[in-house]
């Protein structure tokens, strides 16, 4: 049978003008297909006898659309596609940034380097902002007496269910009854009379403090701020965007008076969309919650709601107007200059680990992740080039020194990836796949001409920048990235944001498979919400802050009330 595919072979060659090589390729062909038959390694198929290499391409079709289902960046690392499987893509984006890992404990994540310098990002971002508004850090307890979350009835509803309570406060230890079994054990004697919360929020501690610091007009306004993790049990989860522990701030402000409280609540929406529009590049609706939505214990909750191109929304941030409601039920009072013991007005209001996950599935791609300029830990990686010269290679390692040095001097953040036993391919797809925003390649007949190339992670032809004009030229390539990242936002909101005008109309949305938000004149009251939501899985995100003005006796589509207002439906991770 050898012999025949080797005469197969040899004719087939012959006819298409065969020559010596094509012999060397035959008997290549024989001795290979020998060795594969002695081995046990050729197969029957159907009363014919084939070679491995000629079932291989009898499989061909199969294995390549078995490939197409991920995208091979380099062995072990495969992403899978989005229009295939968007929950896989991002899971997989993530794997293959190095962001985070499975911990011990169910629900909670382990954030690796790539992925805690991310969130540092955030708090560079952030904590500038913050105190601009005249805010201070500080820190509170992780455990909170779950007496204090009785104290204020709406927000222990909303969090009784999430908590995790600590009710003993030691170990003992026990014998071994058999190998590998338990050796410690809960003392039964150490049991709490009043136990702890892992603080879910930090509300009521704070108001328990405030309490104590608070007594005059003087001590107003008290603006704090922390940088924390809190933990609320999920039964489903999902990294960055739902985890039973996360890491956020959380800002608490006491005034004299309510409207200084809310206009609080409303300047830090303000940052917040800032910080997430602006500098993270993302499509930002900007909103004020329904009382169904509202935080536990709010008067009002201001939100900005970030949107997916898989047409799912994601609270980003949120800001709260308190009221007097901590105030009362911690007896936070202060003496106003008339004398008067007054209750003080409060806000309070957060950013979470939830930003990222809103950065990842808004920007990343097939390739891996995409970080916006702002936010990256890296934003330009140099790679110099391998070189056969000595003295080649030498230039060319310090033309990528000089130039970091250059970059950093003007507050890039640059790494130089002088791994020169690894391929440039290797190291390309490395850095596409963590989301770097520029790479610049740097080699031999680069030096020479006085450039390296630029390759920003958005796409496009590469660009030459001029060695000695870096410190113009990187700024401007990174603008022009952040400038791209803004306008495919843009264009996904005018995409996937839909004014509804019927139920038809809404529930044709709910089939596609981007359904996106929904701008729906809602009429609609609390009840009208719950069933809708437990009918469809759609929630109102917001009503938001630039509202058109409504026909005349314009009717809710989803309802049959006479709509009051604009506001946004989508369903929400």
């Amino acid at each position: 049978q050898n012999v025949l595919f080797v005469h197969r072979c040899f004719m087939a060659s012959k006819a298409g003008g065969g020559n010596r090589c094509r012999w060397v390729l035959c008997l290549s062909i024989a001795a290979w297909i020998s060795w594969t038959s002695f081995s046990g390694k050729t197969q029957v198929l159907t009363g014919q006898i084939r070679s491995p290499l000629v079932a291989s391409r009898l499989r061909a079709p199969k294995i390549a659309a078995q490939a197409k289902k991920k995208k091979t960046l380099e062995p072990g690392i495969k992403i899978t596609p989005r229009s295939e499987d968007w929950s896989a893509w991002y899971l997989d984006v993530i794997e293959a940034a190095d962001l985070i890992d499975e911990s011990p404990v169910r629900g909670c994540k382990i954030f690796k380097p790539n992925g805690f310098a991310v969130w540092e990002g955030i708090q560079r971002l952030m904590d500038p902002k913050i105190k601009e508004m005249g805010v201070q850090n500080a820190y509170f307890p992780l455990l909170i007496p779950v007496s204090f979350l009785s104290k204020e009835a709406s927000h222990v509803d909303g969090f009784a269910k999430e908590c995790a309570v600590v009710t003993h406060y030691r170990l003992r230890s026990v014998a071994e009854v058999e190998p590998g079994g338990p050796l410690v054990e809960v003392d039964p004697e150490s049991q709490l009379t009043d136990p702890y919360v892992v603080r879910p929020t930090s509300e009521t501690v704070v108001w328990h403090m405030y309490s104590k610091w608070i007594s005059s007009y003087r001590d107003l306004p008290l603006k704090l701020n922390q940088w924390a993790n809190v933990m609320r049990w999920e039964m489903r989860t999902r990294p960055f965007l739902r985890t039973s522990e996360f890491l956020w701030q959380e800002g608490h402000t006491a005034h004299a008076s309510s409207e200084e409280a809310d206009a609080q609540a409303r300047e830090v929406l303000d940052v917040y969309l800032e910080l997430a529009q602006d500098e993270l590049c993302l499509p930002i609706v900007p909103g004020r919650k329904s009382a169904n939505e509202r935080f536990a214990g709010a008067v009002e909750t201001y939100t900005i709601e970030a949107l997916t191109p898989n047409g799912m929304a994601i609270q980003a941030g949120t800001s709260h107007f308190l009221g007097q409601n901590f105030a009362k039920a911690f007896d936070v009072k202060y003496l106003s200059e008339e004398q008067k013991s007054e209750y003080v007005w409060a806000s309070s209001w957060g950013v979470s680990t939830r930003l990222i996950g809103a950065v990842i599935m808004a920007h990343s791609d097939d390739d891996g992740l995409v970080m916006p300029p702002a936010l990256a830990a890296v934003q330009v990686v140099v790679v110099p080039l391998y070189a056969k010269d000595p003295d080649q290679q030498a230039a060319v390692l310090d033309a990528a020194a000089a130039l970091r040095k250059d970059l950093v001097a003007i507050g890039i953040r640059v790494h130089v990836d002088d791994r020169l036993s690894m391929k440039p391919g290797a190291k390309y797809f490395e850095w596409e796949r963590r989301g770097v925003p520029l790479r610049l390649e740097l080699g031999a007949r680069d030096l020479e001409k006085g450039v390296a190339l630029g390759k920003l992670r958005t796409g496009g032809e590469k660009i030459q920048v001029p060695l000695d004009e870096a410190a113009t030229e990187v700024p401007k390539a990174l603008s022009q990235m952040k400038l791209e990242l803004q306008s495919r936002s843009e264009q996904l909101k005018q995409r996937l944001i839909f004014r509804i005008e019927s139920r038809a109309d809404f529930d044709e949305r709910l089939k596609e498979r981007e359904p996106g938000m929904m701008l729906i004149p809602w009429g609609g009251d609390d009840d009208d919400e719950d069933n809708l939501k437990d009918e469809t899985g759609v929630t109102l995100r917001c009503y938001p802050m630039e509202q058109d003005e409504l026909p005349d006796n314009q009717v809710c589509p989803l309802t049959g009330k006479p709509a009051r207002q604009w506001a946004i439906f989508a369903k929400a991770y």
